[in-house]
């Protein structure tokens, strides 16, 4: 009798120590989540979110609810698991798992709870907001669960083979176009039966039908498809943390670890190189090698042109309910910060890695010195922000321009580039923080060219003061023959250079070196 009484207490007492690792592993993501900010600018998003739907009022469509859920906190996690795992591979910490009682499938568990809990808490507070609690939330609280655990063990799929936060954007970006294209067929802009091999798909079908009367056999397509889904999602996460990110001697590209050589010759220049020759043919080389940054350069005409081919189509099917050509100049001169923000967040990852490995201190002691590196970075991030924003601007059409309104624009939203960049990479302490940090900055982008949408003057001038406002204020008063353009973009330089001034000599000091 004590002889098995003994037995069961040992069996009771594995299996509380068998817990005990997945347990702190949960602990650990919560703690890691909050410390760099991943949390709390989660919270001050959905804040945003439900203010602003609020400031709509009800007259708002519910399908803009439901993609808004959809397109990001139910999936937030496919991108921070990326870089949570990546932080944790250079830390060393998958590699401590190899002895450690915690298993992959502990791992997995814990991320995936961590994130999905904040994804499901987020979208409850937006979808309470707008629609009031009701027994249909749980229907749409319930998809999101069950896909962001989908998405989270994706995401871990899709990061497992690399070392690096930038290699990862290239194939987040292809894995983004394929995962969201049903949203095309919620539109109404093209439609397959393709799409319902695609998760975003029952992900959108579970959302409705916390919102609405959806088909009965929608509703178990969607669920069915989830339930599957997310199993197999699972097992192949798990086979990609014992094959991928716990493999050994694997040392991967690394867009990061670059060449410090600052001066000297080089075999595509005959003539010794100055400190910024030397770093621009290093960043030339990488351009060519890496093709997420090629992409990078594309993005925004590629934007633009799909804006100029879904706009009119979008205004067709919705007149009656809201005429979209009253929007056409904000809606065009968005695309002012879009190339910014883009080469600004991959400029602001790069000082992150130069960081971390420790590069930027190198440079405080070699002949290109620390303010000639952050000067270059500034320098090169206007560039490729000018060249990519004119095009742009061009190609989305919509409205008619003239040249010194597109080039005037165009300016400033490149100065918008060096802003974002090193306010990005300076502030932030690590990648993580990097990826956290630039949702906000999505806001950042996207919330000026709102205010001018939606809100008259002067109570718009209330988001003057930030310099991405200022871009998208004087296209649209150039297109729309305001005779105060000029002084716009005045003012607007002024901002922008006091931004700039401010970062330097205030946040560098501060933040340049590894906390």
């Amino acid at each position: 009798m004590r002889s098995n009484q003994s037995a069961r207490q040992d069996d009771a007492h594995q299996e509380r120590s068998a817990v005990h690792p997945v347990v702190e592993m949960l602990k650990w993501d919560i703690r890691l989540q909050f410390r760099y900010g991943i949390i709390p600018v989660y919270v001050v998003l959905t804040s945003l979110f439900v203010l602003g739907l609020q400031f709509a009022g009800q007259d708002i469509n519910p399908d803009i609810v439901i993609l808004l859920i959809a397109t990001d906190p139910a999936v937030l996690g496919f991108y921070f698991i990326a870089v949570l795992v990546l932080y944790e591979k250079t830390e060393g910490v998958l590699q401590a798992l190899v002895v450690s009682p915690l298993d992959s499938t502990g791992y997995l568990f814990s991320k995936a709870a961590s994130l999905s809990t904040l994804a499901v808490s987020a979208s409850f507070a937006v979808a309470v907001s707008e629609f009031g609690l009701s027994l249909r939330i749980a229907v749409l609280l319930f998809g999101v669960l069950l896909s962001s655990l989908l998405i989270v063990f994706l995401g871990f799929v899709a990061v497992s083979r690399f070392d690096s936060i930038n290699e990862f954007f290239l194939s987040a970006a292809v894995w983004g176009t394929i995962l969201f294209s049903p949203i095309l067929g919620y539109l109404g802009l093209f439609n397959t039966p393709a799409f319902y091999l695609l998760p975003v798909q029952p992900l959108l079908i579970t959302i409705e039908a916390g919102v609405r009367s959806v088909s009965l056999w929608k509703v178990i397509y969607a669920f069915a498809y989830l339930v599957v889904g997310t199993t197999l999602t699972f097992l192949w996460a798990r086979r990609s943390f014992d094959r991928d990110i716990l493999r050994q001697d694997d040392p991967g590209r690394k867009l990061g670890h670059r060449s410090t050589q600052t001066t000297g010759t080089d075999r595509w220049m005959p003539m010794p190189q100055s400190p910024w020759t030397g770093l621009f043919v290093t960043d030339a080389k990488n351009w060519i090698r890496d093709p997420m940054l090629a992409f990078a350069a594309a993005g925004p005409l590629l934007l633009a042109g799909v804006i100029r081919v879904i706009a009119p189509v979008i205004t067709t099917r919705l007149a009656g309910i809201v005429d979209l050509t009253v929007y056409y100049p904000v809606i065009a001169g968005s695309m002012a910060v879009c190339g910014p923000g883009i080469f600004g967040f991959i400029v602001g990852m790069l000082i992150l890695e130069d960081r971390d490995t420790d590069i930027l201190t190198s440079y405080r002691t070699s002949p290109l010195s620390l303010n000639g590196y952050l000067l270059y970075r500034g320098c090169t991030t206007f560039f490729f922000s000018f060249f990519s924003t004119l095009p742009a601007l061009l190609v989305v059409g919509l409205v008619q321009s003239s040249a010194p309104i597109l080039l005037g624009t165009a300016v400033l939203g490149a100065l918008s580039g060096p802003v974002i960049g090193l306010v990005l990479g300076l502030v932030a302490s690590n990648s993580i923080e990097g990826i956290a940090l630039g949702k906000f900055m999505n806001i950042v982008l996207v919330g000026p060219a709102l205010v001018i949408a939606v809100v008259s003057e002067p109570l718009q001038f209330l988001a003057s003061i930030l310099p991405m406002y200022w871009p998208v204020k004087v296209y649209v008063a150039g297109v729309t023959g305001q005779s105060n353009t000029f002084a716009l973009f005045a003012i607007g330089i002024g901002v922008h250079l006091i931004a700039l001034v401010s970062v330097a000599k205030l946040v560098v000091p501060k933040t340049i070196m590894r906390r």
